[in-house]
């Protein structure tokens, strides 16, 4: 078979199709503390961004631009580093520092990454204070903004936003620490009673930090009568099986119960199947090369459970979307597309309700339509920001936490808001400040934004 990539604008097949490069979606070593800690993806792998910063080795969380390595900021600090290297970002002639300043609170704290996010492992212990999480950072005038902000009468919710929208994962996991050590206080039961509605939320998101963003979000999802699927599928299916794993974890650790069971017995009939085949997945890493006589088998197996036949054989159809890379699953959608018709179509005339949204949210990750010019999943994620805003009303909830999660992974959210000035020729900041008000609305641009 001959393989080709769709361009963006058109089917026509031009270029051949090459898989993701190394370190997306890869467990990488172990980190100093037994976990696993990916390799985050390099900024290329989202090439329509113009983020400009150092190389993810150099361990910056996300940010705009970093500063020199001599200079304490507010907010970028060194997180975990993989090996030096003198790649770095387009237009940034930035080398990376050595990695021997990092030996002694590597030692100290064990750090992974999170959705391509450094964060502190999740442990049973109270993280230690300032450099010991973010060398470079140093969190006691923030400490003392926010102490201001926050006392007597009132809040003073403009110096909150411009402490907190810009910190990366790393310096809001030192804040949240140094503060609890220095107050007696949680930095999020504080801000809690000073703070309510989406503005409230918003920033209780961002206190959070990454990881245990999504801890509290997965149990909101299948808490109380019901089950948010929409909800437990934008947390669950993109994790790679390091990300899963530590996810487990740190809900076992917060919430004293096993989170595979919990969604089990939250879901039935099929719905608990296929979450239990995405919870059980151990897809190969992205890039490993595409074997395309298995894309080809794939693709018969799939046309003889899906259209090729009266009925539809579920079980099979999954696992074979669930349990493939996405650099195979991207393979796959365009030769299945260039033999019969769109996954897309298929999945949504033989499925329904949530099993249609979760493979349709799967394939849609994946579809090399729009990955080449903007990465895996951005486009996606676009669309999904613009579904929280149309129509009457803001689905508040979904573009608060939408926002959240995806401005920790810098280089990609920058995608993200260049895919969808493209695709709704306007600016994600502009359309979020027109669907929201007040303080909730500074946050939110803030936050997309970015920067300093």
């Amino acid at each position: 078979m001959s393989y080709y990539q769709t361009n963006h604008q058109n089917s026509d097949y031009n270029a051949p199709y090459t898989p993701p490069p190394n370190g997306f979606n890869n467990q990488g070593p172990l980190s100093p503390g037994g976990f696993h800690m990916p390799n985050p993806s390099d900024s290329s792998y989202y090439p329509a961004s113009n983020y400009q910063a150092p190389p993810f080795h150099s361990g910056y969380a996300p940010t705009y631009l970093p500063p020199p390595t001599s200079q304490s900021h507010r907010g970028h600090s060194p997180g975990p580093p993989p090996p030096p290297s003198l790649s770095t970002y387009p237009g940034v002639s930035y080398q990376a520092p050595s990695s021997n300043q990092y030996t002694s609170y590597q030692q100290q704290v064990s750090l992974i990454y999170f959705r391509n996010a450094p964060v502190p492992a999740p442990v049973g212990y109270d993280l230690p204070p300032l450099a010991d999480i973010s060398p470079g950072y140093d969190p006691t005038m923030d400490i003392d903004k926010i102490r201001k902000a926050t006392k007597g009468i009132g809040t003073d919710e403009a110096a909150l936003i411009a402490v907190l929208a810009h910190l990366g994962s790393l310096p809001m996991a030192s804040l949240s620490a140094a503060f609890k050590a220095r107050t007696g206080k949680s930095l999020a039961d504080v801000l809690n009673s000073e703070s309510s509605g989406y503005f409230g939320e918003t920033l209780h998101g961002l206190i959070q930090g990454p990881l245990w963003y999504d801890v509290e979000l997965v149990r909101s999802a299948i808490q109380g009568a019901g089950t948010d699927e929409l909800l437990l599928t934008e947390v669950i299916v993109d994790l790679t099986p390091s990300d899963r794993q530590n996810l487990f974890i740190a809900y076992r650790m917060r919430y004293g119960r096993d989170l595979q069971a919990d969604i089990r017995g939250d879901l039935s009939a099929k719905t608990e199947r296929l979450y239990t085949m995405i919870l059980s997945a151990n897809p190969p890493p992205d890039n490993v090369p595409v074997d395309f006589q298995q894309v080809e088998n794939d693709v018969r197996t799939l046309y003889k459970a899906g259209q090729g036949k009266i009925g539809t054989d579920e079980i099979t159809f999954c696992s074979i979307i669930i349990n493939c890379s996405r650099s195979h699953l991207a393979a796959l959608c365009d030769a299945y597309r260039s033999k019969y018709k769109s996954l897309t179509k298929v999945i949504k005339s033989e499925f329904s309700g949530h099993m249609r949204q979760t493979l349709l949210f799967i394939v849609e990750g994946a579809k090399p339509k729009h990955a080449m010019e903007f990465g895996p999943g951005v486009w996606r994620d676009a669309k999904l920001l613009e579904k929280s805003m149309k129509g009457l009303g803001t689905k508040d909830k979904q573009l608060v936490r939408r926002v959240v999660r995806y401005h920790w992974d810098r280089p990609r959210f920058e995608a993200i808001k260049a895919a969808y000035q493209k695709k709704y020729r306007k600016s994600l900041e502009g359309r979020i400040a027109g669907e929201t008000s007040g303080d909730y609305k500074r946050l939110l641009v803030a936050i997309v934004k970015g920067g300093v």
